[in-house]
């Protein structure tokens, strides 16, 4: 496959052997040195990713991209912030997009292939008043892994997918790429187009299914996109819309 060069993403290449957390170490670089932006912390394995909402992220050592990225978009205000959501689920469908079809992003950073998990994003971001004074995005990735353990609902990777084994590197070099043009865009104010793309990615928008609120409510809805604040636009049976942040629902299929 031929990749186009990034031209500053990924070209810093923090490797560890081991880590607690990318996102952690990532954060800890910021806060004690000053990193080029684009740099990216890569771990062969995790002691305690981390996932959404304080989820834990498995993944087998050696077998899947774990990499954090270091931006710092401060013309971004903080009322915009979803759209580092956007930019790198975006970047990781097109990696996927290039190896297997029925790639979505599963709100609000999921990435899914047809009913399964592929790969999550945690972005964090760290403020100054009104705008972002850095970011961290986190990525895990299912590559080569096989094995799950059972208590994870619905995984899945590339290599079960296809019956290939993967070159990390390979995959690694063109998710950097794809993420910086999506940051490039971010950068010149292009948030049409990005919201556009990314709804038109969105996993099970415009299809009725059934939903769970966190007050343990289940109901009919369909999703009709997202908010200025990233919160998931739902309407429901009798023509109400509903708005729900992260933590506020969740699919019961």
């Amino acid at each position: 496959m031929n990749i186009p060069d990034a031209l500053f993403t990924g070209k810093k290449i923090i490797h560890l052997t081991e880590t607690e957390s990318t996102n952690t170490y990532a954060i800890d670089v910021v806060a004690k040195t000053n990193p080029s932006e684009g740099t990216c912390v890569l771990a062969d394995y995790q002691t305690g990713g981390k996932g959404q909402i304080g989820r834990y992220w498995h993944s087998e050592a050696s077998k899947n991209i774990l990499v954090s990225y270091i931006f710092y978009p401060t013309s971004l205000q903080v009322h915009d912030q979803f759209y580092l959501n956007i930019i790198s689920g975006l970047a990781v469908k097109d990696v996927l997009a290039a190896y297997v079809p029925s790639v979505k992003i599963k709100w609000p950073n999921d990435i899914y292939v047809d009913d399964r998990k592929i790969a999550g994003i945690l972005v964090q971001n760290t403020l100054r008043e009104t705008n972002i004074k850095s970011t961290i995005i986190g990525i895990g990735l299912n590559v080569n892994q096989s094995i799950f353990p059972i208590d994870i609902p619905n995984p899945t990777s590339l290599s079960l997918l296809t019956d290939t084994v993967y070159d990390i590197q390979e995959l690694l070099a063109l998710l950097s790429s794809r993420l910086e043009f999506y940051y490039l865009k971010l950068k010149n104010g292009q948030f049409v187009a990005l919201l556009d793309t990314y709804l038109s990615h969105l996993y099970r928008k415009d299809e009725w299914a059934v939903f769970r609120d966190d007050k343990d409510h289940i109901f009919k809805g369909k999703i009709i996109g997202i908010d200025t604040q990233g919160r998931l636009k739902i309407e429901l049976e009798d023509d109400r819309l509903q708005v729900f942040g992260f933590r506020e629902i969740s699919f019961v299929f």
